[in-house]
Order: C-alpha cells, then structure tokens, then sequence
C-alpha cells in the first residue's frame, strides 16, 4: 500500500493563492475505495496558540487521482495587521499560519491504511498569476537570510515604501525574522548620506519565521532626538547573531514640492505588508446625506383648533446618514511609479492620512474605499509621465439627530 503525492504547496505559500494537493494511491482498486483528507492549522486565538483540524472524503477521480486545494480553508486564518503610532517590533499576528495535509487510504475492511502528510506555512499574500508562474518561495521568504521580494522592493521585505517620505509619514516595514537575525538598529544619518548622528536599537522579541512590523517614521527620530530635519536620511539596519549587518534599508526626508495639503494613502500590498502612496495635487471633499422621510402634515390642534403653523415641517426626517467622500490627484509619475499606484487600485484595505493634520492619533488613519477606476487627467506631451485622479469614500457614516 503506498500514496504518492506529486504536487504540494511549497514550504511558504501565498494563503489566497492555490494549495493545491496531488496524491494517487495504488489501492484504488478496493471495494468502496475513498481518500481521506485532513486539514490541520497552526494559528493564534486572543493569545493562545490553537490547532484546529477539518475532515473530508474524496471518491478518487476517474484517473485515480485525489486532487485537493485548500485555499478556501486556509485563508481564513490569515489576518492583517497595522498599529501605526508603535514604534516596537511587532508580531503580524496571524499573518501568517502553519498549515498541515493529511492524505489517508480507505476502503471496505482496510486494516493498516497508508498516509501521507505534508506542512507547509501560508502567509497574507496573494499574487498574480504571472508571478505564480514562476512562483519560487525562495525569492520571497527565507529563514536564514534577507532575500529580494520584488522588482521595485528591497531585499527581504513585504513592504517597499514608496520613496517620497516627509517628516510626517509612517514608514512601515514588514518581514520575516530569519534564523540569523538578532536585532535591528534605528539610525539617524546627517545629509551627507554617511555621518550617523544618532542610534538606537528597536525594542521588542523575535522568532524565527515569524512575521513582525516595524515603523521606522522620521516621527520616532523627532521624539528621541533634537535637530531631525528635511535632508536627513533614516537608515535601519538588520544585524545578525554575529554582528554582522544582514540588510540595511535608508530613506531620504524629503519636502514635497507642493501647495496643497498632501493626502497619503496606506494600502495592504499583495505581499501582505503595508505600503504607502503621496497624493501631492489639489484635493476636495465633499460630503453625501440619505435621508428617510416621513409626512406628518403642518397642521396641530392649537387652543382647541386644528390648524396650519408656519414654522412646522410637513416632511419629517427620520434617519439621516452622512458619508464624507474625498477626489485625490496623484503629481507627474513615471512608468515605474505606476506600479505602486497599480496595487493601491486593488488593494481590499486603504486608510487615508492627512498629513497636515497633527500627528499623534490613530483616528488620523481613516479606513476608505475607492469609489469607482482612477481615471487619467493628464498625459505630459512625451507619455512618459502621467497624472492620475481618484475617488474615495470614508468607510464610517456619521448619524444626523432625527425631526421626531
């Protein structure tokens, strides 16, 4: 008795992509032959770590074969995850889960069946097709060391934060702890590129393979250091277990050259991090009521008579709901900026910031949705560069007194 299982998920997937299982036994010929399939996941529930395991049966198909995907299952344990005003390392809890599959042989009077069983992790991401393709986890994960994610990202990271960060942006940056990491230092460099001016080490606990946050805003410098400043860089290093730098990642303060309040927009990449976007042009809110109404009339019974007052409401409104809304304009991007904005267009979660709003609270992150497509206003004359608009709505509806 044997199963061979000839397609698995790798040892890292993308939790909203394919899982699927291939396996064929050599029992198939039994009476009332069937497979037995068993789904074991490794998650957190408020604290704990929990397991939970789902059972099923599956006739083999007509080539023998057992073929089981299970995204539908797994996906529903991976969560997101964002705290923008903690500047610790964080545990992305639930981002990502350890997953275990089951195959078993059953039939009619099977006494010692086989079984095959295959683990693997699922993370919050979901790719395209084309990257499947040539999906290897390899390029995205890995437990020993800082690995290149993306052809505009930086090595080792979920996130790759768009490079136009002021003194007022969040920075959040999202990886997997490999084996060899032991901490991460926070450095504020003078505008010549090299000189450190200050350092500090990040607080918080690592594990290996699991997935942490850190905010590296220029915010954090403000509030441990004098004299932070436009022209500065933040450089965060990545130091092994024998002080070695793993990974470094640096970025520019930068003013943005623009009269207008800038808008930012965060958004959960197909990574599973969090990435960031400058809405840099004119921006205008507008607001949008629906109302209930009912008719009542104008008349009442004043000193025993029935008549109409002046001042009274025929209609009365019984409910109203307000939802602020909000058209941003992108400055002049090129081809390779494109693909940021692309990902923000179909991205599930967006909070909106102000950046000219005081920095300091987590109301400033206003949860929105994308009204309709982003539409181009403008083209510059070569096509190399394009200035893009779009419209969202505030997920919260606000609630008006009501007339009765």
């Amino acid at each position: 008795m044997a199963i061979t299982i000839s397609q698995q998920p790798q040892a890292w997937t993308p939790a909203y992509n394919d899982q699927y299982i291939t396996a064929l036994s050599d029992e198939i010929a039994q009476p009332n032959f069937k497979y037995l399939v068993e789904v074991s996941i490794d998650y957190d529930l408020n604290g704990t770590p929990t397991n939970i395991t789902y059972s099923y049966q599956f006739l083999p198909r007509p080539d023998g074969y057992l073929v089981f995907n299970a995204k539908e299952i797994v996906k529903n344990y991976i969560q997101h995850f964002i705290k923008p005003l903690d500047y610790d390392i964080l545990e992305c809890v639930n981002s990502r889960v350890e997953v275990g599959v089951t195959v078993i042989e059953d039939w009619t009077g099977v006494v010692t069946p086989d079984t095959e069983t295959i683990n693997y992790n699922a993370w919050n991401a979901s790719l395209t097709e084309k990257q499947m393709y040539s999906f290897s986890y390899g390029d995205y994960i890995s437990s020993t060391s800082f690995v290149r994610v993306h052809s505009v990202a930086t090595s080792g990271l979920l996130s790759y934060p768009f490079e136009k960060q002021t003194l007022k942006s969040d920075v959040f940056l999202q990886f997997v702890k490999p084996s060899t990491l032991d901490n991460i230092q926070y450095n504020l460099v003078d505008t010549d590129g090299t000189t450190d001016l200050n350092s500090v080490g990040l607080s918080g606990t690592m594990t290996t393979n699991k997935i942490y946050q850190i905010n590296i805003s220029p915010q954090l410098a403000k509030s441990l250091w004098s004299g932070v400043t436009v022209g500065q860089f933040i450089r965060v290093d990545f130091v092994s277990t024998v002080a070695t730098i793993l990974y470094t990642y640096t970025y520019e303060i930068k003013e943005l050259c623009t009269k207008h309040d800038v808008n930012r927009i965060y958004y959960l990449n197909r990574r599973g991090g969090i990435s960031s976007f400058p809405f840099e042009m004119l921006s205008t809110q507008s607001i949008d009521a629906i109302t209930n109404e009912v008719r009542l009339g104008s008349k009442k019974i004043v000193s025993g008579e029935y008549v109409s007052l002046p001042y009274q409401h025929e209609n009365l409104v019984v409910n109203t709901q307000e939802t602020y809304m909000k058209s941003l304009q992108t400055n002049w991007l090129t081809t390779q900026q494109m693909i940021y904005l692309e990902e923000l267009f179909s991205s599930p979660l967006k909070w909106l910031v102000n950046e000219e709003d005081d920095y300091g609270s987590d109301y400033n992150y206003i949860p929105v949705t994308m009204i309709n497509k982003p539409y181009l206003l403008n083209k510059h004359e070569n096509e190399k560069l394009f200035n893009y608009g779009i419209d969202v709505k505030f997920s919260t509806q606000e609630t008006r007194q009501r007339a009765i």
